[in-house]
């Protein structure tokens, strides 16, 4: 792209007090032709000092700023796509401050007319606390199955990117009808499955760099993973098998029947089984990053099989995925 596009970037936000000045600052430090760029902020039912806080920081940029009525993410960001003016449409979330180079690097991406959009890294805040560290390593061990934190060093082709930090031409936004607006969280994943499946590719530049807060307690985290896994039953119920991720419960099934079968046979190879699975799974990819964080991410580990699982489950049952 030799001319600079003009950008919209869109932000839903619901009950964000806490963080949205932050990522506010980070956009209006953004370089980038501030005449090229407009920040459209959807405040989705909040019912705290969000509204306020985003009146009283709007200062540099040209902002569009819409009210909806808890009507969740995904409506909010077509929503937002609607009052776009931008030729490309960027996301982030309001829990994340943007690289002051954000938006240049994921320009970069479009290397090709083919290529429809454009994700980036994601890197823990600053202001983090302890727990928030700790998911985020482990999110970052989890490559091998789940591609939401993504490694590596050049720009290269990827199946999906994560809507806190991604850029897309906005006509194939249209072409592929936008975000799903039954579904939340994983509507960023059909809206690549879609535009993929239009015979376009997504890019991944690691120097496109967002600070992305993560859950605060197990709780939270548990919680999390128990909507990843609901909306995941979805997909599959919507497409088919499609992601190496969609596979764990699968897996999970079997080894959980094999152990049962094997107590049910004898106690002791039972044990003996289970702590075989354990050292595997341990050494394959929890203790190489050390002994404390290997037992911080392998709690987590079981949190997200138990989490994930049970969304899942719930999901197909339910039938729908919120």
């Amino acid at each position: 792209m030799q001319d600079i596009p003009a950008i919209s970037v869109i932000i839903p936000v619901h009950n964000e007090e806490d963080m949205i000045a932050k990522c506010l600052a980070s956009l209006e430090d953004l370089h980038y032709l501030h005449d090229k760029l407009e920040i459209i902020l959807i405040n989705d039912g909040s019912k705290d000092d969000t509204g306020n806080i985003i009146k009283s920081q709007v200062k540099k940029l040209p902002y569009i700023y819409l009210e909806t009525d808890g009507v969740g993410p995904s409506k909010a960001r077509n929503i937002g796509i609607k009052k776009a003016h931008g030729e490309l449409i960027a996301f982030t979330d309001a829990d994340c401050t943007v690289d002051i180079e954000w938006l240049n690097e994921l320009l970069k991406g479009f290397t090709t007319k083919d290529i429809a959009g454009v994700g980036g890294s994601q890197d823990i805040p600053d202001d983090a606390i302890e727990f928030e560290r700790k998911v985020h390593v482990f999110l970052s061990s989890m490559h091998f199955i789940c591609d939401y934190i993504k490694t590596g060093d050049i720009v290269r082709p990827v199946d999906h990117i994560a809507s806190c930090n991604a850029i897309y031409k906005r006509d194939v936004i249209e072409e592929v009808d936008g975000f799903d607006e039954r579904l939340w969280p994983g509507e960023d994943v059909d809206l690549d499955y879609k535009i993929r499946h239009r015979g376009y590719k997504i890019m991944h530049n690691p120097k496109a760099i967002v600070a992305h807060h993560r859950p605060a307690n197990l709780r939270k985290f548990f919680g999390m993973m128990k909507r990843y896994g609901q909306a995941q039953a979805y997909l599959v119920r919507k497409y088919g098998v499609f992601r190496k991720l969609h596979y764990v419960p699968f897996t999970g099934f079997l080894l959980f029947s094999g152990w049962i079968l094997v107590i049910l046979y004898n106690l002791y190879w039972g044990v003996v089984f289970a702590f075989g699975v354990f050292l595997i799974t341990a050494s394959s990819f929890f203790l190489k990053y050390g002994l404390k964080v290997g037992f911080d991410n392998f709690i987590m580990f079981v949190m997200t099989m138990a989490g994930w699982n049970i969304g899942f489950g719930w999901g197909f049952i339910k039938r729908s995925p919120r």
